[in-house]
C-alpha cells in the first residue's frame, strides 16, 4: 500500500508531553539538537525537493517527538505546501489535537494524520504513555477528525506484552468508535533507547505466532487494511507473508531502497535460517536486541 511507504522526515522538536516506556528516541539521540525555525525547516524541505527533482509527488512527514507542541505548526504546514509539496503527513499522539487546532492544520493543506493509539482500555493506554486522564481526550480528538473530507487518518498501535492479548477487541473498538478509519499500522517494540531499557516489554516471535497468527485475517473481515511498517515484524512472523503486499519491505523494494545500508544503519541482523528464506532479499531482518534476548525463537524461513 502506497500510504505505508515512508516519506521524508522533518524533525520539528525534541520535546513530548508523554513518557512512553517503549519510546525509541530520547534527547540522547540528538544531544545538540536545537529547534529549527520555519526558515530552517523550509531550507531542509527545499534540499529534499532538489535531491528528488524527478519525483512528482514529494511526501513530507512532520514528527519527532510531539510536533503539536509547536505553536507555529499550522504556519509550517502552509509554507511547506507553498513549496509545491503535494502530500504532508503529521505524526502525533493526538493529545493536543483539539478541533480548533485540527481545523487550522487541515485548512493549511495537511493531508494525513498518523496517530499513536495503543489500547482501547483507558488504564492500559494511560499506563503505556505515563499520562493520566488523557485517554478520553485522545478518543474525542480522533472522533473529531471524522468531519474532514479527503483527510487520511491512520492509527498506529505499538504492540507489547501489555496489550497484545487485547488486539481483537482493539479492532472491534476502532470499528465501533472510529468507523471512518480504514488503515492500521501495526507496530511492535523497536528496541532502542527507552524501549531498550524496558526490553522485557518486547514480545518474542513464538508467542506472536501462536497467539496472533489469526489477527490479520480478523482485521480484514472488519474491512481494515493493516500495514506492516518499519517498526513492525519480519515477513516470516504472524503470517505476514500472506499479506506481503502490505509490508513496507516489499513495497520499498520496488522503490530501489538501499537495503544493505538500511539494515546496517538501523541495527538489524540475520541468522542462518534467513539464508533459506524466499524473502531474504526483501526482508529487513531482525533487531539485534531481539537476537540477544530471544535468539531465534519463533523465526522460521519461508520456502
Amino acid at each position: 500500500m502506497q500510504n505505508n511507504i515512508r516519506s521524508h522526515l522533518i524533525r520539528l522538536n525534541m520535546i513530548c508531553n508523554e513518557s512512553c516506556s517503549f519510546c525509541n528516541v530520547t534527547n540522547e539521540t540528538e544531544p545538540n539538537y536545537k529547534e529549527k525555525s520555519i526558515f530552517e525547516i523550509l531550507l531542509e524541505v527545499r534540499k529534499i525537493i532538489k535531491k528528488n527533482w524527478w519525483v512528482s509527488n514529494i511526501k513530507i512527514t512532520l514528527s519527532w517527538w510531539e510536533p503539536t507542541l509547536r505553536k507555529d505548526l499550522d504556519k509550517i504546514i502552509l509554507w511547506i505546501k507553498k513549496l509545491w509539496v503535494n502530500y504532508i503527513e503529521l505524526q502525533t499522539n493526538a493529545t493536543l489535537l483539539k478541533k480548533e487546532i485540527a481545523d487550522k492544520l487541515v485548512k493549511n493543506w495537511l493531508n494525513k494524520f498518523f496517530i499513536s493509539f495503543h489500547s482501547y482500555k483507558k488504564e492500559v493506554f494511560e499506563d503505556y504513555v505515563w499520562l493520566k486522564n488523557i485517554f478520553d481526550i485522545v478518543v474525542n480528538n480522533i472522533k473529531n477528525l471524522w468531519n474532514y473530507k479527503n483527510i487520511e487518518v491512520i492509527l498506529n498501535p505499538v504492540i507489547s506484552k501489555k496489550n497484545y492479548k487485547d488486539l481483537k477487541w482493539y479492532f472491534d473498538f476502532i470499528k465501533k468508535e472510529f468507523p471512518f478509519i480504514k488503515y492500521i499500522s501495526l507496530s511492535f517494540i523497536q528496541p532502542h533507547w527507552e524501549a531498550k531499557k524496558n526490553i522485557d516489554l518486547m514480545l518474542d516471535y513464538d508467542t506472536i505466532n501462536k497467539e496472533l497468527i489469526w489477527i490479520l485475517d480478523y482485521a480484514y473481515i472488519l474491512w481494515f487494511i493493516v500495514n506492516n511498517p518499519y517498526c513492525g515484524l519480519p515477513i516470516c512472523i504472524m503470517w505476514w507473508d500472506k499479506y506481503s503486499k502490505n509490508c513496507v519491505e516489499v513495497i520499498e523494494w520496488k522503490e530501489f531502497i538501499d537495503r544493505w545500508k538500511i539494515r546496517k544503519e538501523n541495527n538489524k541482523v540475520y541468522i542462518e535460517e534467513c539464508n533459506k528464506c524466499i524473502y531474504y532479499w526483501l526482508c529487513w531482518w531482525i533487531w539485534r536486541e531481539y537476537i540477544k534476548k530471544y535468539w531465534d525463537r519463533g523465526i522460521k524461513f519461508i520456502s
